[in-house]
């Protein structure tokens, strides 16, 4: 009877301690209004588990996901999907420079980092990220924004992918954040 407690206590505490150290959420998200278009900022919190970073290393890129969507509440009839959006932000090594690189896929910025703490740090501030022109946006309307993110695996080798299909840490992602903005 001890030691199945015991054995109950350690299970325990090994998934506490496993979920606290993958902890990936959206911390905070706002939008702001700039020259008729709403961008959004958005601060995340993750950490990449030993086996991507491993991976990006050895030349196989992840790709950030953030999934973004605008409804407006009507009181009368079910909400009404104004936008959706979807970001994708692909970290890879690059092996003759040394340096890592951050690229935005919808828009081809790229961005180039020494280390590769350096390049997910620019990837936990989400800024000025136009998200909606102010021409879609009823007036005096309740609006919802919701975001989440997720690390994409699609894009690994195939041979990799299969390894990592069964590894739990390699699937992340967030829930659902959301807020009604002033807009």
């Amino acid at each position: 009877m001890r030691c199945t407690l015991w054995f109950l206590v350690c299970a325990l505490w090994s998934v506490v301690a496993w979920s606290q150290q993958q902890r990936f959420e959206i911390r905070s998200a706002y939008v702001e209004r700039t020259e008729g278009v709403y961008q959004l900022n958005a601060t995340l919190v993750f950490e990449l588990p030993d086996g991507a970073r491993e991976a990006i290393r050895e030349g196989s890129p992840l790709t950030l996901d953030l999934d973004i969507v605008l409804h407006r509440s009507r009181r009368l009839w079910l909400d009404e999907s104004v936008a959706s959006l979807e970001q994708h932000y692909e970290v890879s090594f690059h092996a003759l420079s040394e340096r890592y690189l951050v690229r935005n896929l919808n828009s081809g910025e790229q961005s180039s980092f020494p280390t590769l703490d350096a390049a997910l740090d620019s990837l936990r501030v989400i800024s000025n990220l136009p998200i909606l022109d102010q021409s879609l946006v009823v007036p005096d309307s309740r609006h919802e924004i919701s975001l989440r993110a997720h690390l994409d695996v699609r894009t690994m080798p195939d041979a990799l992918r299969f390894i990592v299909f069964w590894a739990n840490d390699w699937r992340q992602s967030t829930e659902w954040y959301t807020w009604s903005p002033q807009i």
